[in-house]
């Protein structure tokens, strides 16, 4: 059967993430085109990064690494540059540039996971040509984060 549909699968580098991802790719291949997508803030635990280094070998998920490029003026969104798991920012600089734009995050300022993770993996499904309304997006969230889901 082909596919019938683009999921892009943002993997947080979390188990509930990576169960999520894995199942996905082994039951829901003949109805998805998937891309598996990790965005990287430059603050992740390298526990996290090696999770995910290994649920892509093991898996086969051929996960897309990517950062945001925060664009300092007004007018330019995120976009996001590819890296790798060897490449990856571990010194923070994705987060420190969000920093300078938007601020520190708090419970008022929830910019952070829009613009560091959700805005950097749409533009990599962007710089791809996947159009926004002709995916959707699979993301896994535990139990005790179901006050994080937006309804949409």
């Amino acid at each position: 059967m082909a596919s019938v549909g683009k999921l892009l699968v943002g993997f947080s580098g979390g188990e509930t993430s990576g169960f999520m991802a894995q199942w996905l790719k082994r039951h829901k291949s003949d109805k998805y085109e998937m891309i598996f997508v990790f965005a990287n803030t430059g603050q992740e635990n390298e526990k996290t990064l090696e999770f995910v280094d290994k649920c892509d070998r093991h898996f086969g998920l051929n996960v897309i690494w990517v950062e945001a490029v925060i664009h300092q003026g007004t007018g330019n969104g995120t976009r996001a540059k590819i890296v790798t798991f060897e490449t990856a920012n571990r010194n923070g600089e994705p987060f420190e540039a969000h920093i300078q734009k938007y601020g520190i995050p708090n419970m008022e300022n929830l910019a952070c996971t829009r613009e560091l993770k959700t805005n950097a993996m749409k533009a990599y499904a962007r710089s791809i040509g996947w159009n926004r309304k002709d995916y959707e997006i699979a993301i896994g969230i535990r139990v005790d984060e179901i006050d994080r889901m937006n309804s949409r």
